[in-house]
C-alpha cells in the first residue's frame, strides 16, 4: 500500500473509529437535555435557532442532540476535518469554515441556511482557537441579519477528564456519568435596537453563555 494510501486508510479508520468512541463514552451513562421542548417549540414556530456554546464543552452536546439535522460550523485543519467526519456520522450538517480559516465563507454559509424557517446553526463562540470563553462576532452577526433566536446551550457531566492544557479545557465524559445538556433563555436580535446593536448582542450573549454554564457547572461541582 503506497503512503498516501495508508494515510488516507488512518484517517477513514480514525473517523469511523472517533465516533464508535463517542458512542461508547455515553452508552451506559443517564444523559438529559433541558429545556427541550421551549427549543422545539421555537422552531415549530418557523424561528431559525443559532445555538451558542463554548469550544471545551461540546463534545457532551454533540452526542445528546445527535440526529437533528443540526448544521455544524466547523474550520478546514486537519482535526477539524475528523471533527467533520464524526458529525457527519452523528448526523449534523456541515458548514465549512471558522474564524481562523475562510471565516466569510462559513458566515456566507451560515446566514443562506439561517434564512429557512426551522434551521438551526450551531457555533462554538470561543473557538476555534480562543481565547477561553471569549465570544468572536459570528452568532451575533447571523442572528442579527436572519433575525434567528439565539440559545446559549451549556454543559456538565459527573465524571469527566478535563483536558488542562488545552486552552479551551475541553472535558471527555467519563463511563457511566450523568450528562446533561441545558438549552437557556432565548435571545430575540430583534429586541435590541439602536445603535451599535450587534455589539450589544454579542455582549449579551457572552453574558447569557457565561451564567448559563456557571449555572450548570454547580449542578455537579458543587
Amino acid at each position: 500500500m503506497s503512503t498516501r494510501l495508508w494515510k488516507r486508510f488512518k484517517f477513514y479508520a480514525g473517523a469511523w473509529l472517533g465516533t464508535l468512541f463517542v458512542r461508547l463514552l455515553f452508552l451506559f451513562s443517564r444523559n438529559r437535555i433541558v429545556n427541550l421542548q421551549r427549543y422545539e417549540d421555537l422552531l415549530a414556530s418557523g424561528r431559525s435557532v443559532v445555538l451558542a456554546l463554548w469550544h471545551g464543552q461540546m463534545l457532551t452536546g454533540i452526542y445528546l442532540l445527535r440526529n437533528r439535522g443540526i448544521h455544524a460550523m466547523v474550520g478546514y485543519h486537519r482535526d477539524a476535518e475528523m471533527i467533520a467526519r464524526i458529525l457527519k456520522k452523528l448526523g449534523y450538517e456541515m458548514i465549512r469554515g471558522s474564524s481562523r480559516d475562510r471565516g466569510k465563507h462559513a458566515l456566507e454559509q451560515g446566514l443562506r441556511i439561517a434564512r429557512r424557517p426551522g434551521t438551526v446553526v450551531a457555533i462554538t463562540t470561543d473557538g476555534p482557537i480562543g481565547p477561553y470563553r471569549k465570544c468572536k462576532p459570528g452568532a451575533a452577526l447571523i442572528a442579527r441579519k436572519t433575525r434567528a433566536v439565539v440559545v446559549p446551550l451549556a454543559t456538565n457531566c459527573s465524571r469527566k477528564k478535563v483536558i488542562t492544557n488545552s486552552w479551551d479545557r475541553f472535558y471527555l465524559p467519563l463511563p457511566l456519568s450523568r450528562n446533561v445538556v441545558v438549552l437557556g433563555d432565548p435571545i430575540y436580535p430583534e429586541q435590541i435596537e439602536g445603535n451599535h446593536a450587534t455589539s450589544r448582542l454579542l455582549a449579551l450573549i457572552e453574558t447569557r453563555l457565561t451564567a448559563l454554564q456557571e449555572e450548570v457547572d454547580r449542578y455537579f461541582d458543587a
